[in-house]
Parts: structure tokens; sequence; C-alpha cells
């Protein structure tokens, strides 16, 4: 398959893209904020037992029409619901709005204070950055450090546009969603890295093409992959996120954003930081460091 779309030829208009959506999502998260859940801020966790059989969704609707804006309600095997409630919200009244429902008894309620929510914001950050650090190196012994610098931008590019979302959005971010957004940084450098190694494999039997043309060459021949993993992947996600509930809609946000900005950023930003970093050293530096 040959060149069909210069995709490199566009890229100060990607670039430009890239930069208004990064742009954007730090001034949202240091205007805005991030709506952080109880696993960051602390609040309370109730366990109750019905006296008899309740569906969990009455037992949401009961604690969001109590005003609580931030909740989480699970049930468990011994026939219970846990019901964590974000600091600062209406506790006694979600009680109260609980006992509409049915009576029923209080097994446990505890208190998550500042101390726990700290260590867990602590390990969150400690998480991101081991998985960033150890993304960076593995890329960088695959590709030499210009083309992990790549992939690492490209991933930092994606995860920063995910969390501003959540903020524009104001949906709330607990421990899962970090986890989400730890495999949407997976997914794409799995989907740069594919493309990386057609342009290293090209850049080996194509010796004589200009670098810009390699890389053309190489986004096109990996472009229907790209695209049959990411519709298909974005469907999936798409259709969780519609009817999967409350909790794992609020996951999924995360995988229907990523999915759209890492296939864009794999096209259109890594291989392009590439091709630009390459020229400030040698064609032939380049063609080196990829054999």
């Amino acid at each position: 398959m040959e060149v069909r779309f210069r995709f490199l030829r566009w890229r100060f208009l990607s670039y430009g893209i890239s930069l208004v959506l990064v742009i954007g999502s730090v001034l949202l998260v240091s205007t805005r904020g991030l709506n952080l859940g109880l696993d960051f801020t602390g609040g309370t966790v109730l366990e109750i037992r019905f006296d008899k059989e309740v569906d969990i969704s009455e037992v949401r609707r009961a604690v969001k029409e109590a005003g609580v804006g931030s909740f989480l309600v699970q049930e468990t095997r011994e026939g219970t619901f846990i019901v964590k409630i974000r600091e600062g919200e209406n506790v006694k009244g979600a009680k109260e709005n609980l006992k509409g429902i049915s009576s029923f008894e209080l097994v446990r309620e505890e208190r998550i204070g500042g101390v726990i929510s700290e260590e867990l914001r602590r390990k969150a950050i400690f998480a991101i950055l081991t998985a960033l650090g150890g993304i960076l190196l593995y890329l960088a012994f695959r590709f030499k450090p210009v083309w992990g610098v790549g992939a690492l931008l490209a991933l930092v590019h994606d995860v920063l546009i995910v969390v501003g979302a959540y903020s524009l959005t104001y949906r709330e971010v607990n421990l899962e969603v970090v986890s989400a957004l730890l495999i949407v940084a997976g997914y794409s450098v799995a989907d740069t890295v594919v493309i990386f190694d057609r342009i290293r494999e090209n850049l080996r039997v194509r010796k004589g093409l200009p670098l810009e043309e390699v890389m053309d060459l190489s986004i096109n021949q990996t472009l229907s992959r790209t695209i049959m993993t990411s519709v298909t992947t974005f469907v999936t996600a798409l259709v969780l996120f519609l009817v999967g509930g409350h909790a794992l809609s609020n996951i999924m946000f995360a995988f229907v954003v990523g999915v759209v900005v890492g296939t864009f950023s794999s096209v259109f930003v890594a291989g392009a930081f590439v091709l630009d970093m390459s020229r400030i050293f040698s064609r032939e530096e380049v063609q080196e460091e990829t054999a």
C-alpha cells in the first residue's frame, strides 16, 4: 500500500488542535478543579441491611433525592448495601431517605479521614508517575530516546485531555477512574508503537525515501488496523457508557474520550514530533538509531 494521504503535511494544524485541547484542559483543572470522590476527600461509609428485598436502584435514588452529589452504592453477597458518601455531603438526610424505602439495620458506620484519603492520593500519583516512567524507559530502549519522547508526549497529551474532560463535565474522579486513565495511557502507547515499528521497518527497506515520506507511508500502511481497533474499542466503551449504570458510566467516560484522543495523537502527533525532532539532527542519525 502506497501513500494515500499526507498526514504529516498537516502536522502544524494538528499541533494547534493539540495545544488548544491541552491548554484548555490545564486551565479547566486549574480554575474549575476536579470532582474528587470519597477515595481522595474522605467521607462516610454506611453498611445497611433492609428488612425486605430492595433493588439497588431504589437505594441510589433515595440517596440522590437527599441532595447528595457524590456517592457510591454497592450490593454485597450478604444482602447488605454499602453506601459511600463524600465528605461534606448530607449523610443525615441520606439516612432519613433510606428509611422511606424500608426499615433497616445499620450494620456499620465508618468515617474515612483525611489521613487515609491523602495516602490514597499519594499512591495514585505514584502509580501514574511510575507507569509513565516505565513506559518511557521501555520506549527509549526499543526506539532510542527521541522516539520514546515522541510516544510519551502523545501519551501525556491523551491523559491531560481526558482529565480536562472530567473537569469540564465535573464527573467524579476516584481510584477506578485513575485505573481507567492508566489503561488509556497503555492503549495510546500500544497504538503508537505499532506505527513506530512500521516506520522503523520502512526506514531499513526504503533508504532512498525522505523521512517524511517514509512516515506517511507507514501511517497509511497501519491505518486500517488503527481504525478497526479504535472503532471496535470505542463502540464497546460507548455502549457501556450509555447503559452501564452510574459507576460503570463514570469509568467508561475515560475510554470514550481516550480512544478518540489516543487515535488522533498516534496518527497526527507522535510521528510529527519525531519528524521535527529528527530534523534537528541528521537523517543519517535517525536511521542509525532505528537500525
